[in-house]
């Protein structure tokens, strides 16, 4: 099973930005380029998410030849975006998460990005079953380290198989909808069923306060044993 993390704007804001400026100077810095507020917030929750849940500092990071995030200490994370919210998946292999608010205002893509087979499989529920592969694909190239607008051409992808084939690699996917949402999550493991969390504010603040205690339990313990072998 693999846990999904939600941190909706409307928790977002709850949290004081002089807090955010202190865990995150640099991603406060990219929030406020944006000129929309859900994006700003859409953006400092996404650095929530990977800060305080997948305990990456932004210091741990580093961008990919494709501008795919990873971090230094092993961890696989993705994060995505959807009107009001961000959405985080980590864990131990290659990741890609989408999110998508299911609504017809793109529809008119479909015969654009998708093949016969799988528009067939599209047409049986437009609205919803267009965001649903629509994310699949955009999860999978993301765990794949390149983009839905690349040079990667993604086979057709099947839903009922759960992974695809991309360079000669395997990627496992698995999807759900929830809240008027698609959410799908790839990996070079199957993940099994998604679990999807909502994430608030307060959660936020009590686990920075928990990672800061811990912090200092282990520089305690650093110096602890430094004092020992002199």
């Amino acid at each position: 099973m693999m846990d999904i993390y939600i941190l909706e704007n409307s928790e977002t804001q709850l949290i004081p930005e002089t807090f955010c400026h202190r865990l995150f100077p640099e991603r406060m810095k990219k929030a406020e380029r944006y000129l929309k507020a859900d994006d700003r917030l859409m953006c400092i929750g996404a650095g929530l998410l990977i800060s305080l849940i997948a305990r990456v500092n932004e210091s741990e990071i580093y961008i990919s030849e494709c501008g795919k995030p990873y971090a230094k200490n092993g961890i696989f994370f993705n994060v995505s975006h959807s009107g009001n919210c961000a959405a985080l998946a980590f864990g131990g292999h290659e990741t890609g998460i989408d999110i998508e608010k299911i609504n017809g205002d793109n529809l008119y893509l479909a015969e654009h990005i998708f093949t016969k087979q799988e528009l067939q499989w599209v047409n049986t529920d437009p609205v919803t079953r267009f965001h649903i592969l629509w994310s699949i694909k955009e999860s999978v190239l993301k765990a794949a380290g390149t983009g839905l607008y690349s040079s990667v051409t993604l086979p057709e992808v099947y839903p009922e198989t759960n992974h695809v084939c991309v360079n000669g690699m395997t990627y496992y996917f698995n999807y759900g909808i929830f809240e008027n949402k698609s959410i799908a999550v790839s990996s070079t493991v199957d993940t099994g069923k998604l679990h999807i969390k909502k994430i608030s504010a307060d959660e936020i603040m009590n686990g920075c306060f928990e990672r800061k205690n811990e912090d200092n339990d282990l520089q305690m313990s650093k110096k602890y044993q430094t004092a020992q072998t002199k």
